[in-house]
């Protein structure tokens, strides 16, 4: 027993160290600061295009931290082939990232478009459209910090919930325009970012680059 314990602890921990660098922190701060953005750029792009400019950013940021992983982090944490049963939790977060994203954007811009289209008043009880917003993130922030085993992911989705509630209120007081989204979301995301760096640059420092460094 004791065995089978000391053998899942030495697989968490391989897990994190390969999984755990920051990278996706970088990904989830650029997908998020297009709720700081897109309400600044509406002004001049449209509700449309002010949210559809970020798509070739997010592509050229995954891309980017793909190409980061393999050159920077591959030769100093090494490469880990993992069983079935964590293959499937790895292709579970996925799938509840992409859903997350997706089902945040999807609620934001449609809230957005609304407003500016006189359907939806979020001065009249407008507070359910923000406990949505942080539901959902938190939700699904919750779920992939049980899956990869990543605590701070549970500050990330508690950060952005409190994003969008405090950005509400600060839009009804008069101290923030577009529901407080460019200052709120801005520093969630500013936040996030900087974390994910500060993760990244502490794996490149206490790990040596090496050719032969790999985990099998």
């Amino acid at each position: 027993m004791t065995d089978d314990q000391d053998l899942k602890i030495l697989e968490q921990r391989t897990f994190r160290a390969v999984v755990d660098d920051g990278l996706w922190d970088v990904v989830i701060a650029v997908f998020f600061a297009m709720f700081a953005f897109a309400p600044l750029l509406s002004e001049r792009l449209g509700d449309f295009w002010s949210a559809a400019v970020f798509v070739p950013v997010w592509v050229a940021t995954y891309q980017g931290v793909r190409v980061v992983r393999h050159r920077v982090i591959a030769p100093r944490v090494g490469t880990v082939r993992f069983g079935a049963d964590r293959r499937q939790q790895l292709q579970r977060l996925g799938v509840v990232m992409v859903a997350v994203n997706a089902l945040a954007a999807a609620v934001g811009v449609l809230a957005f478009i609304a407003v500016q289209l006189n359907w939806l008043d979020l001065a009249d009880g407008g507070v359910a459209y923000p406990l949505l917003l942080g539901m959902i993130v938190l939700i699904g922030f919750s779920i992939a910090a049980r899956i990869t085993s990543i605590r701070r992911y549970y500050a990330y989705g508690l950060l952005l919930a409190v994003a969008a509630l405090v950005g509400e209120w600060l839009w009804r007081e008069g101290l923030a325009v577009h529901h407080g989204y460019p200052v709120m979301f801005g520093t969630a995301a500013a936040i996030i970012l900087f974390t994910g760096l500060f993760r990244f640059t502490a794996i490149v420092r206490s790990h040596p680059a090496t050719h032969d460094n790999a985990m099998v």
